[in-house]
């Protein structure tokens, strides 16, 4: 859990003997202390805070509930939660002139913006929460001010990173740095150094580049800090590289690969040992090079890894080439072509998703400001209807009208919200459905399966996975066209659903391959499934503009659960493959 336990525990115990006023803040302190390991609990944490709060007219605990709310959403991926309440925090905590919090909410709807890659939105925002912090800083003098001011220094220059802006970059990184050491923040230089060498990295300048990760890796020494070390190694190994000094690049890689090992961490010695294919080839050591690739391979599918999984077979078929294997090459490059689609269609898929996340929270954003001028509007006329009867006896239809106006403006408030989040949900929805079929997409099976696999590590039960191709699918497409082959699979989709229970799920895995799970299923209820859905599509024509259709579908099964996800997908997709070269439309179970 995070935080200290005991500071949970205490907050817990005196939670039970609260008062109601005293409720809200530690319901808030008690979110502050969990959200990050569990933004589910924080949520509901900060929404009970929230209420209490709103019932007592505490506003500070309700803008502290908020910004615990804008936390979670924050945390859990829900981006467009996090900026409605964040904005909402930041109205109230601005109202009250609580500069700090002010500066937090600002901070954090940056963080929001360069989640999705709205850099813009994201670069204003953390020079406002710049401004606001150098402000309290000069005005109060406060070492913590002063280190939030360098923490968004660095923010700042990772945004001008991203967009390109390398000499920018620099510069707010080389003041982050300062305020650092000024201060005394130890912990955050080598980080910012790395960030400076990096950049530096990227624009060609090798040495100095060179000159920074030795400072990192010198600090991560005097810290024993093996996870800094591993990193500042292979950055100073991908210096040398560069600079083909191969014997130094040599000896980094090695000693990299050392620690991480001597860590358990398994992404640091990865990235070790692609760097060190790289370097056998650059030396000509292929038969050594390709040994190390075996290696890196059996790594990137235990971490599932697909991206450098690609890469890793990209540089086997060259070197399988070089060794003179040209068979061996070129499956190795069908492979990798194969994987490279996926990779690349998952990346698609993402793109669309951040671009709907940017447009969605862009919406939000100025509905959120539309609503805060209608309210400065609102109590302008509610001040003036006041001001009036004070001085001037004004009649009681204005205060009516202003009643009515902030009436009418809540209203339209509450039913925004309400629309916006049926639209959010549709918008969550349409991200896990293939456009075409309505079924599952990969995004939304990968997820199924990590939380089957989840709970079968619990209950010890495993669950059915079939994956399925339609036999010659390609030759009808090419044939009738592909108007014909989308109405193909929808209705074929059509005919899955039907077949299936509840609680199973069909998905498009890609192209016109399927898979379905089924939940506490063995392989032999898996394999009556199987058949019962090949039954249901060979079992009826498809007709298409007065041409019949004989369709049919190949399944592979086999038993997840018991096995790690990539080995459970690889013995399905090896028994699918059988099934294929044994003539088709049938089922095979995995050997």
């Amino acid at each position: 859990m995070h935080g200290r336990p005991e500071c949970v525990e205490e907050l817990e115990s005196r939670l039970s003997e609260a008062d109601e006023n005293q409720r809200a803040g530690i319901l808030n302190g008690l979110a502050s202390l969990v959200t990050e390991s569990s933004p589910e609990r924080g949520a509901r944490l900060s929404r009970e805070a929230l209420e209490l709060s709103r019932a007592t007219g505490n506003t500070d605990q309700e803008a502290a509930a908020l910004f615990g709310l804008g936390d979670s959403g924050r945390v859990s991926g829900d981006y467009r939660s996090a900026l409605e309440h964040y904005s909402m925090a930041l109205d109230l905590f601005s109202n009250q002139g609580n500069a700090l919090q002010k500066g937090r909410c600002l901070r954090r709807l940056g963080d929001v913006h360069y989640f999705v890659t709205n850099l813009d939105h994201s670069l204003r925002y953390y020079l406002r929460a710049l401004r606001v912090f150098e402000q309290i800083a000069e005005k109060e003098g406060t070492a913590s001010a002063r280190l939030q001011a360098g923490h968004l220094l660095a923010t700042v220059g990772n945004v001008l990173k991203a967009s390109g802006d390398g000499n920018g970059a620099l510069e707010y990184y080389r003041r982050s740095h300062s305020v650092y050491v000024r201060e005394g923040f130890s912990e955050g230089i080598p980080g910012v150094l790395h960030n400076m060498g990096d950049t530096l990295q990227e624009k060609g300048r090798l040495d100095e580049a060179r000159e920074l990760y030795k400072q990192v890796l010198s600090d991560a020494r005097e810290r024993n800090d093996d996870y800094l070390c591993s990193i500042a190694l292979n950055s100073l190994g991908s210096v040398c590289l560069q600079k083909k000094e191969f014997e130094e690049a040599d000896a980094l890689f090695q000693k990299s690969l050392e620690t991480s090992t001597g860590m358990g961490r398994k992404r640091g010695i990865l990235t070790s040992l692609v760097k060190q294919v790289e370097l056998r080839r650059l030396q000509g050591l292929e038969r050594e090079a390709l040994e190390i690739s075996h290696r890196a391979e059996v790594l990137a599918l235990e971490l599932n890894d697909r991206g450098a999984h690609s890469g890793i077979l990209h540089e086997k078929a060259v070197l399988l080439h070089s060794l003179g294997e040209h068979h061996e090459a070129f499956t190795t490059i069908a492979r990798q072509q194969k994987l490279h689609e996926e990779v690349m269609a998952e990346k698609r898929v993402r793109q669309i998703d951040v671009l709907r996340l940017r447009y969605e929270t862009e919406a939000k954003e100025r509905e959120i400001e539309r609503l805060r001028r209608d309210r400065a509007v609102q109590r302008i006329m509610i001040f003036g209807a006041a001001a009036g009867l004070i001085l001037a006896g004004v009649s009681l239809s204005s205060v009516y009208r202003s009643v009515r106006l902030r009436t009418r403006v809540n209203k339209e408030l509450s039913s925004k919200n309400t629309e916006l989040a049926k639209a959010y949900s549709r918008v969550e929805e349409l991200s896990r459905t293939d456009e075409l079929t309505g079924l599952a997409n990969r995004r939304a099976m990968i997820e199924r399966l990590t939380n089957e696999q989840a709970r079968s590590a619990r209950n010890g039960r495993g669950f059915g996975l079939i994956l399925g191709d339609i036999d010659d699918f390609k030759a009808w497409n090419d044939k009738c066209g592909h108007e014909c082959g989308d109405a193909i699979l929808v209705e074929l989709s059509n005919r899955l659903r039907k077949a299936l229970r509840e609680q199973d799920l069909p998905s498009r895995w890609g192209g016109e391959e399927f898979m379905i799970i089924l939940p506490d299923t063995d392989n032999n209820g898996c394999a009556r499934v199987a058949e019962k859905l090949r039954e249901a599509v060979c079992c009826k024509p498809f007709l298409w503009k007065g041409s019949r259709i004989d369709l049919t579908m190949t399944f592979g099964i086999c038993e997840g659960g018991l096995v790690p996800i990539d080995e459970a997908l690889r013995v399905a997709d090896t028994a699918l493959y059988r099934g294929k070269r044994l003539g088709k439309n049938r089922v095979e179970r995995a050997g």
